[in-house]
């Protein structure tokens, strides 16, 4: 366990003199003489340990930090992914990038722990409690917590400077507390067919524009790809317009005052300095994006399993919203027309 440990605060470069990790092998010291409900989750445990000592000791990660985290947590703790588990990965990044910034620190400071949680759920069904959590509640479970965590008295933060006092039971206090209304099941269905012949044609109509390419290569390339690079191209196709529209705009990497006055007046709120950049990034390098995923190019990392550019260029088209999570269809009547 203490392997996994110093294995994570590598990947996460986290010094082994910073105060995280030597709280964070207290609490894994700890640990033998307790009780463990996550038994055969070692990754889980270590990763528990550091979400815990940044909670003890009150340490505020930075956004790239816990996108980090989030990245560390998925490549070691999930030995299998599906498409429903990278959706929810990839709306929880999203939501990272949109609004962590703004959390408060209360918040911010229990932030690795609600990661560690969902990250459990997605590997065995339950989180570090043994909650027992549906996967397709899983959003909820992750929204409620931090609902519950910016509402709660301060009571909820304990600072604790040091590991002397840093035991299970005072982490649990970042954990809900009464009824969780995530636990029970919803009828949730994930689109998995592929597109159409309408669809594809449309979509090979509009990558045919974007990149040049003969429709014969871009049908060939499409056939191979995924479902979730198929529905963030298709995305992209279906925004064509707006993404010649805000390419005009881009025209001086210093001056993006005419693509921000669009963008915030098209998307009903303002971005921060750092969201503008990135959208502007991605708009420019919509090509590159579109050809690499036609191509097979975006390799994950070796050290997290993830291709940060690849991420990075999709953050910047759900900022400026030419690209959405992957839809889910509810089958209850209360989302039904009448």
């Amino acid at each position: 366990m203490k392997e996994r440990l110093t294995r994570c605060l590598q990947l996460l470069k986290i010094n082994h003199d910073d105060q995280i990790s030597k709280t964070a092998f207290e609490l894994i010291e700890r640990s033998k003489d307790q009780a463990t409900t996550i038994q055969d989750r070692d990754w889980i445990i270590a990763l528990n340990a550091i979400a815990g000592s940044c909670f003890l000791n009150q340490r505020v990660l930075s956004q790239a930090e816990v996108y980090d985290f989030l990245t560390v947590s998925v490549t070691t703790s999930l030995d299998s992914r599906t498409k429903v588990i990278d959706d929810i990965i990839f709306r929880i990044y999203r939501d990272i990038m949109a609004n962590y910034e703004s959390s408060d620190n209360k918040l911010k400071v229990a932030y690795p722990k609600i990661i560690v949680d969902v990250v459990a759920i997605l590997a065995k069904g339950t989180d570090t409690s043994g909650k027992k959590i549906p996967i397709h509640n899983v959003e909820a479970y992750y929204q409620n917590r931090k609902s519950d965590i910016s509402t709660t008295s301060s009571s909820v933060s304990v600072a604790v400077p040091t590991a002397a006092s840093a035991t299970a039971t005072s982490i649990k206090n970042i954990n809900n507390k009464g009824e969780e209304p995530w636990a029970r099941s919803e009828s949730i269905d994930y689109e998995e067919k592929r597109p159409n012949k309408d669809e594809e044609t449309e979509i090979v109509e509009s990558l045919n524009k974007i990149t040049d390419r003969s429709k014969k290569d871009i049908q060939a390339s499409v056939s191979k790809l995924q479902r979730r690079d198929i529905e963030r191209i298709k995305d992209l196709c279906k925004n064509y317009n707006k993404l010649q529209k805000y390419s005009k705009l881009i025209t001086d990497a210093d001056d993006l005052q005419k693509f921000k006055i669009a963008l915030q007046n098209e998307i009903g709120k303002k971005l921060s300095d750092h969201q503008l950049q990135h959208a502007a990034n991605s708009v420019r390098k919509v090509k590159l994006y579109i050809e690499k995923v036609l191509d097979g190019k975006f390799v994950p990392h070796g050290s997290y399993g993830i291709n940060h550019t690849k991420h990075n260029l999709e953050y910047g088209y759900l900022i400026v919203g030419l690209m959405q999570p992957s839809k889910r269809r509810t089958t209850t009547t209360t989302n039904r027309k009448t």
